[in-house]
């Protein structure tokens, strides 16, 4: 299967990168026992060293396992024939605690992070604590702080929420897609390997695993492509970034999980149009409370930083003005996410947010039409007008709408769906 590139996103949501791979190579990965300097612990890595690599809500019980959905803890298969053992031989032996799901594979070297001050934040987290109670009862729902493993194992059941949310848009589950070695055929979505989840506290850790596990030089968070075993990894590191207390981090994980459930769906021959992934990846993420957002304005969309994440308004404001938005055409027109700007991020949720009220399921079959698309056999992906098409013609079909009534209808509808502010 040729693999067509994965489009740079901006920064705070982070680069993507897909190694030579897509042209066939094997990327450079780190060998075990190769590595050049392992990880040095000190203060950022005191509490999960202590933590140990023993769960202390489920001591490794296989029935409070199961009933919290953990498949395993590491050492396990990681990407590119590579595991977390070679993984810990590179970045440092207990520096990383690992534990797998269903659909999931995560590290995480996240240290304690105190309780959201906000009230709306704070009792989203509760209701989650609640839930991940029940599962795992030696999990306390309340919390004085969140330990290294309580933020693990609420990453997981985060992660599996989105996937099974994620499936029921898409109208599928684990069976849909049968129980081959290769795309679009593999279990997962149409992928042989499970989704991997990288949470890093320190950015030099996330620096060293890029270095040697991928082809990617950088010390910015990532979505990957790991060529050889057909896995998207999303890899982030607390420290790159300020901004990324504990409920600005669940939004960026939900939205960069969410851009590789998109381009993962049925295999990665065909790339999502960056409008539709954006508005999906956008719908979910501002589910979590947080004023942080997922998009970097550029400096001449001149947005105010105290207000940028108020999108509702902003777009309510735009509509009200011929000119003012862009156009459906404009949006199908854009070939990359860094096209669209502050303006197109902010527009292409609030479209996905539209047409989620007028039924979930036909937004997912909107997307499976599009990944089911076949790919020339040239190489050259498909054409842009022949993706367009298909697009305007989803959008007639299910929602007898043409590109300028969709913008009738979309603007219409942001009038009484958002308020002033």
């Amino acid at each position: 299967m040729r693999v067509p590139p994965l489009l740079p996103l901006s920064l705070v949501v982070l680069s993507v990168a897909l190694p030579a791979a897509a042209q066939g190579e094997r990327p450079a990965a780190g060998q075990p026992g190769q590595s050049g300097q392992a990880g040095q612990s000190g203060k950022d890595d005191d509490e999960v060293l202590k933590a140990g690599r023993r769960d202390p809500y489920t001591e490794g019980d296989a029935a409070a396992m199961q009933a919290a959905g953990i498949v395993a803890y590491g050492p396990f298969p990681w990407a590119d024939r590579q595991s977390t053992a070679d993984v810990d031989r590179v970045l440092g032996e207990g520096r990383i605690l690992w534990l797998e799901t269903a659909h999931f594979r995560i590290g995480c070297s996240l240290a304690s992070a105190p309780l959201p001050v906000d009230a709306e934040p704070r009792r989203q987290l509760g209701d989650e604590l609640l839930r991940l109670h029940k599962a795992l009862p030696k999990a306390s729902d309340k919390p004085k702080r969140l330990d290294p493993w309580l933020r693990l194992h609420l990453y997981a059941q985060r992660a599996e929420e989105l996937y099974a949310s994620f499936e029921k848009l898409v109208g599928a589950n684990d069976a849909s897609f049968g129980d081959g070695q290769e795309p679009p055929n593999g279990r997962y979505l149409g992928l042989p390997g499970k989704y991997l989840l990288l949470l890093f506290q320190k950015q030099s850790d996330l620096a060293r695993y890029l270095d040697r596990f991928t082809t990617v030089k950088s010390e910015q968070s990532i979505r990957y492509y790991h060529p050889v075993t057909n896995q998207f990894l999303f890899a982030v590191a607390v420290d790159a970034n300020a901004s990324l207390d504990e409920p600005a981090l669940h939004s960026n994980v939900v939205y960069s999980l969410v851009q590789n459930l998109v381009c993962g769906l049925r295999g990665y021959a065909v790339a999502p149009p960056p409008w539709l992934a954006e508005g999906l990846a956008h719908w979910y993420s501002r589910q979590v409370a947080t004023e942080f957002i997922n998009c970097k304005p550029k400096d001449a969309d001149a947005v105010n930083d105290r207000d940028k994440h108020l999108w509702a308004h902003k777009v309510k404001l735009r509509c009200q003005h011929d000119g003012a938005v862009l156009s459906f055409e404009q949006l199908l027109r854009w070939r990359t996410a860094d096209e669209l700007g502050y303006q197109g991020h902010i527009q292409a949720w609030s479209r996905i947010d539209y047409l989620m009220t007028l039924g979930p399921d036909k937004v997912g079959l909107l997307l499976d039409r599009i990944k089911r698309m076949p790919v020339p056999p040239d190489g050259k992906g498909i054409p842009p007008e022949t993706l367009i098409s298909a697009q305007t013609g989803a959008l007639a079909e299910l929602w007898e709408m043409d590109p300028a009534m969709f913008d009738q209808r979309w603007r219409e509808w942001t009038q009484k769906a958002y308020a002033r502010k």
